[in-house]
């Protein structure tokens, strides 16, 4: 099962930012055939900007220190998000957008809320007594507990850990998700695991994904649709990247690269 079918895209004064990059000069839509969705390129290419445009466009939770609606680093996409049409297959209720460097700004957030549950408690403690103290202060203790839970403490792990526990903690079957360059707080072998996860959840939990990246692991995602974005935006098997065809070429002769840098 997936959920967005395809999104028309809008058409804008090409000396303006988002419309000036290439690949939106001559790109009017993409159709998503796959569960899985692999968006690649170089840098400025268009991946991440058509990305964002599309978080707003779906009005996804975003997993940061702030909503996509209060994000002033997203303003500059509004417009073009706003022009886009997206046709569904089925809606998808549930999902979210998540940048690598909105990592940090999740933790902040989980602090603050901690640290609201514990003035919270110290308040209640002041103001109430009897039975309405006890069942204010364990309401308190459980929702502190739940996060615990959930995510345990992202300040005693690594950035690449946490990343994963994270996205682990947060995906749910049956929606859609959407990341932006995961990789960069991954080792490789984290981004196996989250090989996996992905893997399992399109094949088995109805989850759709649409993902930028620069990782040749994540690009052989199986049965992943992937766009390729340079000055135009094709449709291409992962061995005609540039991504995989340099770092396979490089891993098997790395001393050729090496004479001409």
């Amino acid at each position: 099962m997936y959920y967005l079918d395809s999104i028309q895209l809008p058409q804008g004064d090409p000396s303006r930012f988002p419309f000036s990059i290439p690949a939106f000069q001559s790109l009017d839509h993409l159709r998503f055939e796959k569960a899985i969705t692999v968006f690649v390129g170089e840098n400025g290419s268009g991946k991440s900007t058509l990305l964002k445009a599309l978080a707003l466009k779906i009005n996804l939770p975003a997993i940061g220190s702030l909503e996509l609606e209060l994000d002033d680093t997203l303003n500059n996409f509004r417009a073009f998000s706003d022009g886009i049409k997206s046709l569904w297959k089925n809606k998808a209720y549930r999902g979210f957008f998540f940048r690598a460097e909105d990592y940090f700004g999740f933790v902040k957030r989980l602090r603050s809320i901690d640290q609201e549950l514990k003035g919270d408690i110290v308040d209640f403690e002041k103001n109430l007594s009897g039975y309405g103290l006890k069942v204010a202060v364990g309401a308190m203790h459980g929702q502190k507990d739940a996060l615990q839970r959930k995510y345990g403490d992202l300040t005693q792990v690594s950035h690449g850990e946490g990343f994963l526990k994270v996205l682990q903690s947060r995906i749910q079957p049956e929606g859609i998700y959407l990341i932006d360059e995961p990789e960069a707080a991954l080792s490789p072998q984290r981004q196996l695991a989250l090989f996996s996860l992905i893997k399992n959840l399109a094949a088995n939990e109805g989850c759709q994904f649409i993902i930028a990246t620069h990782s040749p692991i994540l690009m052989c995602l199986p049965d992943a649709q992937i766009f390729q974005f340079e000055d135009q935006v094709k449709n291409v098997p992962v061995e005609d990247t540039e991504h995989f065809t340099i770092m396979k070429s490089f891993l098997n002769n790395p001393e050729a690269f090496l004479r001409f840098l």
